[in-house]
C-alpha cells in the first residue's frame, strides 16, 4: 500500500542521524523505523498530530529522534541520568522493605515469631497447633495455698 511520500531533505536528515533509520507507511501514517541487522525494522516513533490525526514528517521528528540518540551526550548528563535512575530503585526498595515490614507487624505475635526463628534459620519454630507444654516444676500457688490451710 503506498502512501503520501516522503520528502528527500526529511530523509537525508534522518539518515544522517543514523543510516538504519527509515520511513515507511501503515496505512494511515508514516512510521519512523530502525533496522538492527536482523529480521523486521522496529517501530521507533509513529508520526501525528496531537490529536491523533496524519499530518507530513518533519523537523519534529527528527529533534525527537535524535533526542533520543544518547550516544550524542557528554559523559557528565549520562552518568548524571544513570545515577538519578538507581538512585529511585533505591528508593522503591526502601520503601517496598518499609511495605513489607508494616504488613508483616499485622500479624500475630506467634507468626512473626516463626519468620524472624526462619529466616534466622533457628529451627523448625513455635508450632501454633499440637503444642507440648513443658512438664510443671515444683509446686503451683494453688497447691502451696491448699497446704497451708490443710496445715490450719
Amino acid at each position: 500500500m503506498e502512501g503520501p511520500s516522503v520528502s528527500r531533505g526529511f530523509l537525508t536528515d534522518l539518515r544522517n542521524l543514523d543510516p538504519r533509520l527509515g520511513v515507511r507507511w501503515n496505512g494511515f501514517r508514516h512510521i519512523i523505523t530502525f533496522d538492527r541487522g536482523w529480521g523486521e525494522p522496529v517501530n521507533i516513533h509513529q508520526v501525528k498530530n496531537e490529536d491523533g490525526s496524519y499530518r507530513p514528517c518533519d523537523q519534529r521528528d527528527i529533534a525527537f529522534v535524535a533526542g533520543g540518540d544518547l550516544c550524542k551526550e557528554d559523559m557528565k548528563s549520562r552518568l548524571r541520568k544513570l545515577s538519578m535512575y538507581s538512585e529511585k530503585i533505591r528508593e522503591k526498595a526502601r520503601a517496598d522493605a518499609h511495605d513489607n515490614i508494616k504488613h508483616m507487624t499485622a500479624d500475630s505475635r506467634r507468626q512473626l515469631a516463626n519468620m524472624v526463628i526462619r529466616q534466622t534459620n533457628q529451627g523448625k519454630g513455635n508450632s501454633t497447633f499440637r503444642r507440648i507444654d513443658p512438664p510443671k516444676q515444683g509446686k503451683t500457688w494453688d497447691e502451696i495455698k491448699g497446704a497451708d490451710e490443710a496445715r490450719t
